[in-house]
């Protein structure tokens, strides 16, 4: 329903007098394929430790995903850009159906020039995650506006600054709900090649944020988290992000980067620091083929250590909202059939390497699509 509003606004937006219709740009794409899965559940395993309930095996699924961009100027000095998308993924197995999962996400983007390269932004977004349960489902809701200001130097360099705030929904228990205001620091520095003299565009990007979590649940103030003595406190996460990338563009794409995550958290075992390195390609190959990949390497370490436990009404032990928290291999390759279509091919591999321990996670998949799309 709220992609159809968003889908609605980007209509009549495309009408109004002042987004001028010569610099209108857009895109809209429907994928859909078929995937193999071989832990919908997600489910980690612990050394020494049998789950109450099975997991679902490995099932095929059908998937669809509906996208779709819109950019325009608005009159001399302002910009806007809106997005919206629509996924969805059945499973075939009926063990795996409590996995079937409906996500909505919309983006607006605008942008005023208060003063030569001096630009002030708002932005927003939405994602909205319905998964059919009824055991340890991943539902949860995002909303996140915020307000910066980008400030341009030299021929090609970059920064921004900015704020905001966010609400997390964690719809199967409000406890691991939280909002929080959250602030960010950016620099860009562009050294732009001539292409035809096969020279390279390189960009490099530095940057610094913090979310401040405030949970509706309460934190865990000792080991077997049992109640204080006087009330205990509400949990609250301080989530700070550094990171760094260097990209380079040539006939081909390839970017490298690293980024730290430290959480201060108040509530025992939560508090971690953790290193993410990734590693990203785009090659173009015969055929009018086109390859992609992306590796993303992470390892964490909790301050504390770590009580194992289940939830004794699950199947498996319980697992983070997403793979956001896994090292990740990522392989793509593509072929456009004629003007609008495309077909392609993706593999995933999600692993708990290269931490060890007592807890490990290993989950493919693979996925063959049909993609239809138009742009202008």
């Amino acid at each position: 329903m709220r992609l159809t509003l968003t889908l609605v606004v980007l209509a009549l937006l495309g009408a109004c007098p002042w987004a001028r219709a010569d610099s209108a740009r857009y895109d809209l794409r429907v994928e859909l394929g078929t995937e193999y899965d071989s832990n919908p559940d997600r489910a980690e395993q612990i050394a020494n430790v049998a789950p109450t309930l099975s997991p679902a095996g490995p099932s095929p699924l059908a998937r669809l995903v509906a996208s779709g961009n819109w950019a325009s100027a608005i009159g001399q000095r302002g910009g806007l850009a809106l997005s919206g998308a629509m996924a969805g993924k059945r499973f075939f197995d009926q063990d795996a159906r409590g996995d079937d999962v409906l996500i909505a996400q919309a983006g607006a983007n605008g942008t005023l020039r208060v003063a030569g390269r001096t630009i002030l932004g708002l932005a927003g977004s939405y994602y909205d995650a319905f998964q059919r349960g009824p055991v340890d489902r991943r539902d949860f809701r995002s909303l996140a506006p915020a307000l910066r200001i980008e400030q341009g130097f030299a021929q090609a360099a970059q920064l921004t600054v900015g704020g905001g705030y966010r609400w997390f929904t964690f719809k199967s228990d409000d406890e691991f709900s939280f909002a929080g205001p959250t602030a960010f620091l950016t620099a860009r520095q562009m050294f732009p090649g001539n292409l035809d003299r096969g020279e390279a565009d390189w960009e490099w990007t530095a940057g610094a944020s913090l979310e401040w979590r405030g949970f509706e649940g309460l934190a865990c103030t000792n080991e077997a988290c049992t109640p204080a003595p006087s009330s205990p406190p509400h949990r609250v996460d301080r989530f700070w992000i550094g990171q760094v990338e260097l990209t380079r563009t040539t006939t081909f794409l390839l970017g490298a980067g690293a980024a730290l995550h430290v959480n201060q958290s108040n509530s025992y075992g939560e508090d971690l620091l953790r290193g993410v390195f990734h590693l990203r390609a785009v090659v173009p190959l015969p055929w009018t083929l086109s390859f992609s990949s992306r590796a993303d390497v992470l390892a964490t370490h909790y301050w504390t250590s770590q009580v194992l436990a289940q939830d004794p009404n699950a199947g498996a032990p319980l697992v983070s909202i997403e793979d956001e928290n896994r090292s990740t291999l990522r392989l793509e390759v593509a072929r456009p059939l004629a003007q609008g279509f495309e077909i392609g091919a993706r593999y995933v591999l999600y692993t708990s390497f290269p931490s060890r321990g007592a807890v490990d996670y290993r989950r493919q998949t693979a996925l063959l699509y049909l993609a239809v799309f138009d742009e202008r």
